[in-house]
């Protein structure tokens, strides 16, 4: 084998080198111990206990034996997990200069081309250049200046809902990307299928596919190297069919918009406006408009999956949770009445809306892992040495699923979130791990629950949510079940979703008529 294939010989002599060099690196300093964990075996550690799919569950159990840190080791290389609050707030919050960075992601950013997404970048000035510019245009005093398009991409998925209710999850997908694609690029999705909406689609999917898989080259790197033809480089085959994807996301939509500046037709953006802007500044620092490629194609990525896993997740739970539903239709009665649709303005007095959208964030985060985190230098928590350049993974699902802060975890409970009996609130989903943790907690979450409640306060004004049922007469029950990856959805499930009287369907169509 290895006379006909020599790269082999030199692969494995490197492999033997570098994991005696990572086993010395990994030796725990006097008087501290390595956090617990399961035990691996010599040489390759815990490879066999890794998880293939769904590992938020696998770790969740782990903490259940181990406690709420965790250590496994993969080929020499550090892997410790975070499953508490205590744990992320201590070491992302407080200890954030040492776990802000990322780990190098090889398969994600060297082999796919992701290194430009703002989530992945290693913590250096260019992150802090892509997220200034990000923070500047999502912060959330501006948010305002984006409630005219959300509000008119709910619009239209109410009309979607109205005339295909069958085809939910579809005009999900698409009400999602719709907001996004006007603020940043000043595209108009305009049909069903819409060529942007299904390119962000399947970049998504293939990026999710990269960041779970734990494939063996984030643990052994110089695997990287070796040619996609060679046995056992199916990562490299899939790596280059994903650069691809990612390419395009990022490219296509952003060239569009210059061709449409260049010829006097493009509308004011998030990208139109930056790129104005660098034209009147003195002294642009180097690849400045590259800056704003990059944080437009992570907004456009992340406001499309995350915001349309949000809503979906709501439209599940309301087959499964009627009662909910029908509080939250007796608020917004008071509140907005039949003859409307609710706006950003009522939002203060709708606070049980506002517990629904918080509880749907904590029943099936749309991120159940966070993206990975980095130690720059070795650490210790409360006893346990945390060596550096540890791979560190706070798992929000077993934070949010924590029956001690929410009581009956697997229920759909809003009124946990309401300030009723003078109970102590429990930890707000969207800061304790719903959009990841200390300094690189999502920049756009403020954008995605704004467009998220407005669809949730919508779609229930608008209409009934509930099981479908089959010819016979017979109920569907819609499975509680989620797809793998770094942005989780529901898998397909059928709803039967019917307007709640002639006078919102009046209400939809005229809303629809004024826009045209």
């Amino acid at each position: 084998m290895f006379d006909r294939h020599p790269l082999a010989v030199v692969l494995l002599v490197l492999t033997v080198f570098i994991l005696g060099y990572q086993r010395l690196r990994n030796r725990v300093p006097r008087g501290t111990r390595l956090p617990p964990g399961p035990k691996g075996l010599p040489i390759v550690g815990n490879v066999f206990d890794m998880p293939k799919e769904n590992a938020w569950l696998t770790y969740a159990n782990w903490s259940v034996t181990f406690g709420d840190i965790v250590y496994v080791e993969v080929f020499g290389s550090p892997l410790v997990i975070l499953n508490s609050v205590k744990a992320t707030t201590e070491l992302f919050e407080k200890r954030s200069a040492n776990y802000a960075d990322r780990p190098p992601m090889v398969m994600v950013n060297e082999l796919m081309g992701w290194e430009w997404n703002l989530g992945h970048m290693r913590y250096s000035d260019w992150w802090r250049r892509h997220r200034k510019m990000f923070h500047h245009f999502f912060q959330p005093r501006s948010l305002s200046n984006y409630h005219e398009v959300q509000l008119e991409a709910t619009s239209a998925l109410l009309h979607q809902l109205l005339d295909k209710p069958n085809d939910f999850y579809h005009h999900v997908l698409q009400h999602a990307a719709a907001a996004i694609l006007r603020v940043i690029y000043g595209y108009d999705v305009k049909t069903t299928h819409d060529f942007y909406v299904s390119l962000v689609n399947e970049a998504a999917k293939d990026l999710t596919h990269a960041v779970t898989g734990l494939f063996l080259v984030e643990f052994l790197p110089i695997l990287k190297h070796i040619p996609a033809w060679f046995p056992g480089a199916s990562f490299k085959r899939r790596a280059n069919l994903g650069v691809i994807s990612a390419g395009k996301m990022r490219d296509m939509p952003f060239e569009s918009l210059k061709r449409s500046i260049a010829d006097g037709t493009a509308v004011s953006c998030f990208v139109s406006e930056s790129l104005e802007a660098l034209k009147d500044k003195e002294n642009v620092p180097e690849n400045e408009e590259t800056v704003v490629k990059n944080c437009a194609g992570v907004a456009y990525l992340a406001g499309s999956d995350t915001t349309a896993s949000v809503v979906a997740s709501f439209m599940l739970a309301m087959a499964h949770y009627p009662d909910v539903q029908s509080r939250a239709q007796a608020e917004l009665k008071a509140v907005v009445g039949l003859s409307k649709l609710p706006n950003f303005t009522d939002r203060p007095m709708l606070p049980y809306i506002d517990s629904i959208l918080s509880e749907t964030l904590r029943w099936n985060p749309a991120a159940p892992l966070a993206v990975p985190h980095r130690s720059v230098e070795d650490d210790v928590y409360e006893g346990m040495y945390i060596p550096a350049g540890s791979v560190i993974i706070g798992n929000s699902w077993a934070i949010l699923h924590d029956e001690n802060a929410y009581p009956e975890p697997f229920a759909f409970k809003p009124e946990r979130f309401l300030g009723d009996n003078e109970k102590q609130l429990p930890p707000d989903p969207a800061i304790v791990g719903a959009f990841g943790f200390g300094r690189r907690i999502c920049p756009g979450r403020h954008f995605a629950m704004d467009a998220a409640w407005i669809a949730i306060a919508s779609i229930l004004t608008c209409f009934k949510i509930s099981k479908a049922v089959d010819e016979n007469g017979n109920v569907i029950e819609p499975a509680i079940e989620y797809t793998d990856g770094l942005a989780i959805h529901p898998k397909p499930f059928k709803l039967q979703i019917t307007p709640r009287s002639q006078e919102i369907v009046d209400v939809i169509r005229s809303a629809d008529e004024s826009k045209k």
